[in-house]
């Protein structure tokens, strides 16, 4: 038979015991090189455990390669400008080859779920306050 009444504050300030699920983080893909796998480890480590799936890991093997090559091109970009003869072609070439691979970069970051916006269904979007007084009411410029 139980005690009766309600019950203490040390009664209830203590979690049952159950079993916790072990969710392990994904392992960068085989086909990805040193730098590619950096890039994995270190978007997989930012985030929640559960967050990828093994279906999702070509898109951020993907996305990894993505990143990787948008830096050596921006790498080939800066070499580009400090060279003593300029060739504007060439440049043109590397500035559109950079915007095309950004492009899939955002692609990609959205489809996984990288990127603020992503993460907000419509609803809650709406839901979050700015901080602060509203501008029209500063009275004091």
């Amino acid at each position: 038979m139980g005690t009766r009444g309600p019950k203490s504050a040390a009664e209830t300030a203590v979690a049952p015991m159950g079993v916790v699920g072990i969710v392990a983080r994904q392992d960068a893909a085989c086909d990805l090189r040193d730098e590619e796998s950096e890039v994995w480890k270190g978007i997989v480590e930012s985030l929640p455990a559960d967050w990828f799936t093994p279906g999702s890991a070509p898109v951020l093997a993907a996305y990894c390669r993505a990143t990787v090559s948008a830096r050596r091109i921006g790498m080939l970009i800066v070499q580009a400008e400090e060279e003593g003869e300029y060739d504007v072609d060439r440049h043109m070439k590397l500035i559109k080859a950079h915007n095309q691979i950004s492009q899939v970069i955002k692609t990609l970051a959205t489809s996984l779920r990288l990127t603020p916006q992503s993460r907000y269904s419509p609803r809650a979007a709406g839901s979050q306050k700015p901080e602060g007084p509203k501008p029209w009411d500063i009275t004091n410029w």
